[in-house]
């Protein structure tokens, strides 16, 4: 089980010294005593080939144990994905045929997803070849990435459906495919968050966790014990420490019997590297855990690097860790710019009766212009004019002074008033449904924004920021991002804002972009955080 790096070092609290206490005090018996009656040099070599063979007469079961431990895992979750498909299938036949909701969703249905479009047998077993193409059954995170989960299901229901578009060709076929992707990956999604949280319930400590033993100094275990994967019970379960100082007695030889005799005791199946090594130190615990079958992980220090992120690269055969500040390149921008062209020119098109009503609402319902332009920080750290229907007053920059202390948040880098006197009627209504924003689209079309992206701030916001805010500056700002899709003014803290949106960043891909568009539907009918 592979443990993957987090971008921030997350504090724990305390009770993890207490832990690494009575780790280190269950086994500095039995290391002391490896220590004392370790054998004469002439005798080390016949000592580690017999602690090996020990060792390799358990590997066959402990590689066992990782099979069945991957069986199970893939099985729960392929299960779950097909009954939540059947499930699904079910809610579509009685609402299209047995008009469960009445004509009216009956006929669009029907229009939408006609009678033999997508037949069972085909989708089911299409959908989860796309969730396995996409590496959605997978033991990290990979699993409920709502990016890949809504690729797979994409993916699944085209295979299927490819067929049927060319021999049924009509005007809803390809809004009927784009609504069904959007439904069955919603309910893929909401199906693993369910099953996620049925077993934290059932198994706190989870039957299937690795146990594993920690190496490093003990300065390093400490920390380790805080990092967050290892501190949650149904992935890790910590049986010993091993100090990698022991590595370099006798050149290795009594260290390589030392760590195999702690591996034994503790039947673990998994070894963690919590600190540096030096090479043969390396060598040793790879030796080792082949030898014991455990599968070997390290944990990054990405957190003490001030966020960059580690990715292996290999050249003329030897692999290199490139360490990079979070970013798009390459590739990743040319398409990220061809989505934003795309999309926001359809939008524009579609919703332009929609931005003319917007438009002579606002002329009518008070005095000023309809538009309102102010300067923001974009990509780079480059000024830009963004663009919004009026909501306020025509002076309502000017009434701003007095207004701070009431802003919902207590950074000043943050401003919103919950109640603001500065608002219009219609503005209020354009703020609650976010319709105030979509004049933006035309900044999208122009590259001063993305569809999907951080927040672009005031300068004067930008005065107070520190180093490791400028992180989102690394993209251009979006119309929607993580922070307006988990809760907009519900997240008070901005550093929270910040880990969000370095996340997007570090870990994005096109798929990602389309899930944060799919949630931003239900964040603004919901209202949630607006105001």
């Amino acid at each position: 089980m592979s443990v993957i790096g987090q971008p921030s070092f997350t504090p724990r609290s305390r009770p993890s010294v207490q832990v690494l206490e009575s780790i280190a005090g269950s086994i500095s018996p039995a290391s002391s005593s490896a220590a004392a009656t370790a054998a004469p040099n002439a005798q080390q070599p016949i000592r580690r080939a017999s602690e090996r063979l020990a060792l390799s007469r358990r590997a066959h079961q402990v590689m066992r144990v990782h099979l069945v431990r991957s069986a199970i895992r893939i099985a729960v979750l392929m299960a779950g994905d097909a009954a939540a498909l059947l499930l699904l299938r079910v809610l579509l036949r009685g609402v299209r045929d047995e008009q469960w909701m009445g004509s009216a969703a009956a006929s669009v249905m029907h229009r939408l997803v006609p009678e033999g479009a997508l037949p069972l047998l085909q989708l089911l077993p299409a959908v989860l070849l796309g969730l396995i193409v996409l590496d959605t059954y997978g033991a990290s995170d990979r699993r409920r990435d709502t990016g890949r989960i809504v690729a797979g299901a994409t993916l699944g229901l085209g295979l299927p459906f490819w067929g049927y578009l060319w021999s049924h060709f009509s005007a809803l076929i390809i809004p009927g495919f784009v609504v069904l992707a959007a439904v069955i990956a919603s309910t893929l999604i909401v199906e693993r968050h369910l099953i996620d949280y049925a077993v934290r319930r059932i198994w706190p400590i989870g039957p299937g966790a690795a146990r594993a033993i920690l190496v490093g100094q003990p300065e390093d275990i400490l920390r380790a014990l805080e990092y967050p994967p290892l501190s949650d019970r149904r992935e890790f379960l910590i049986s010993g420490t091993f100090d990698s100082q022991d590595l370099q007695l006798a050149r290795g030889k009594a260290g390589f019997n030392k760590l195999c005799q702690t591996i034994k005791q503790f039947r673990a199946d998994t070894l963690v590297l919590a600190g540096p090594l030096e090479d043969e130190e390396f060598a040793v615990i790879i030796e080792a855990a082949g030898a014991a079958g455990c599968q070997l992980s390290a944990l990054t220090r990405s957190y003490a690097l001030g966020g960059l992120e580690f990715e292996t690269v290999w050249r003329r055969g030897v692999p290199l860790v490139s360490l990079n500040r979070p970013g798009l390149r390459g590739r990743q921008l040319l398409l990220k710019r061809a989505l934003d062209i795309v999309l926001s020119s359809l939008a524009i098109l579609l919703l332009a009766p929609t931005l003319l009503l917007i438009a002579v609402a606002i002329r009518l319902s008070s005095a000023g212009p309809i538009l309102f332009r102010q300067t923001r920080v974009g990509l780079g750290g480059k000024p830009f004019k963004i663009t919004k229907f009026r909501s306020m007053v025509h002076d309502a920059e000017a009434r701003r002074n007095g207004l701070e202390q009431e802003s919902v948040y207590n950074d000043q880098r943050l401003f919103k008033v919950t109640h603001d006197p500065r608002v219009t009627r219609i503005g209020a209504f354009l703020r609650r449904t976010s319709l105030d924003e979509l004049p933006q689209l035309w900044n999208v079309l122009t590259g001063d924004m993305s569809l999907v992206g951080p927040r672009p701030p005031l300068p004067a916001e930008v005065d107070l920021y520190e180093e490791h805010h400028y992180t989102r500056f690394d993209v251009k700002p979006g119309m929607t991002g993580p922070w307006q899709v988990n809760g907009r003014n519900l997240i008070t803290d901005f550093e929270e804002i910040i880990q969000l949106e370095t996340e997007y960043i570090r870990r994005w891909t096109i798929w990602k972009d389309l899930g944060l568009l799919l949630k931003t539907v239900p964040a603004v009918l919901q209202m949630r955080g607006a105001s």
